[in-house]
């Protein structure tokens, strides 16, 4: 578990509630106050079944990540998993977990409601992935070793910046079919493959935290 510091928040998703931890730049990073609310991102953590919850370090490490360059980050646990209502639903109640995360970050007044992205790791990041296809009103996805699959058509419409980011030794997550594919799912895609990287990130936090930051702190504009 982290000790990143938020602020415990609890939603609705539906008829349950979900626990998670709103961080705001400004509270732990020591940046100065910005004029106005500030860019959002919502965090989807990796498998409910197979351990994961909202303190995975990957997680952590796109918490930092993104506070660091001025957005606010809310992380949530799953319906399920640590304190929030329910039970595993096969990813169909977890798409609806992340889009009430998204709406529950727009009531937020330290929040620009505009300027809202959503990001996962690996199971987290199909879900981040399945919500933003084909919606106009998410400022970016970031989206770390996502599974892939090769099927008989690109089932990703992405028209926001997205950030694919995923290491060359990833047991389930196959860089260079999301660089065949990368044109068919968006118009503003970028893929980073990095060396010597497996699915569980262990000793290369500050390389993904560098690349994300990178990416949201100069790509993603709202015009």
């Amino acid at each position: 578990m982290d000790v990143i510091p938020g602020e415990a928040v609890r939603f609705a998703s539906g008829d349950l509630t979900l626990e998670g931890m709103l961080h705001l730049a400004n509270r732990q990073t020591g940046l100065p106050e910005g004029e106005g609310p500030a860019p959002s991102i919502v965090i989807a953590h990796p498998h409910p079944q197979m351990g994961g919850d909202m303190y995975n370090n990957v997680v952590g490490t796109l918490v930092r990540a993104a506070t660091e360059v001025g957005w606010a980050a809310l992380r949530f646990n799953f319906r399920g998993v640590g304190e929030s209502d329910g039970r595993y639903d096969n990813g169909t109640g977890e798409q609806d977990d992340v889009r009430a995360a998204v709406d529950y970050l727009r009531t937020r007044p330290e929040v620009d409601g505009v300027r809202v992205a959503v990001a996962g790791y690996s199971f987290g990041a199909m879900m981040a992935a399945r919500v933003a296809t084909g919606r106009e009103d998410l400022a970016a996805a970031v989206l770390v070793s996502i599974p892939t699959q090769r099927g008989p058509t690109v089932e990703l419409g992405l028209p926001m910046p997205a950030l694919f980011v995923t290491g060359d030794r990833d047991e389930y997550c196959d860089p260079d079919l999301l660089l065949e594919f990368r044109e068919q799912i968006g118009p503003d895609v970028a893929v980073e493959v990095l060396e010597g990287v497996d699915h569980f990130w262990w000793g290369s936090d500050e390389r993904l935290a560098e690349i994300v930051g990178g990416f949201l702190g100069s790509r993603v504009t709202v015009s």
